[in-house]
């Protein structure tokens, strides 16, 4: 009995692993195909808020770079999750946290608006604010 449970338990494990892999697989190409090479307008001044929003959206080190500065962060979630999939708000509630703990205040507003904005308000956030 408890070999059978022992291997049920390996078996899910592994089953969840995949299922894990194939679908962050998915998230990469979907983003690659949307956002296929590094923008020249993002400057090294951006690479602090780039990591932050790389961290918040569980994307590999240098994807961010790929985004343009008109995109929202509610763009990049749909590219992500498209429409079939099932929605969670992890990513942006994570850098919803990450935006308030650097500007102090921040709405879900800050969602809707453009990455390049926002970087430059990161860039400008007081010293005090920076966490």
């Amino acid at each position: 009995m408890s070999v059978r449970i022992v291997f049920y338990v390996v078996a899910l494990a592994v089953v969840t692993a995949l299922i894990w892999r194939w679908n962050r697989g998915a998230q990469v190409r979907r983003f690659r195909q949307a956002y296929p090479a590094p923008n020249p307008a993002w400057g090294e001044a951006d690479a602090d808020f780039l990591g932050t929003f790389e961290a918040a959206f569980a994307l590999r080190r240098g994807m961010a770079r790929n985004l343009p500065q008109e995109a929202t962060p509610m763009d990049v979630y749909l590219v992500l999750y498209p429409e079939h999939c099932i929605y969670d708000d992890s990513e942006l509630t994570r850098l919803l946290g990450a935006l308030r703990r650097r500007f102090g205040e921040a709405g879900e507003e800050e969602l809707a608006r453009p990455l390049g904005e926002l970087a430059r308000q990161w860039r400008a956030a007081p010293e005090g604010k920076r966490a």
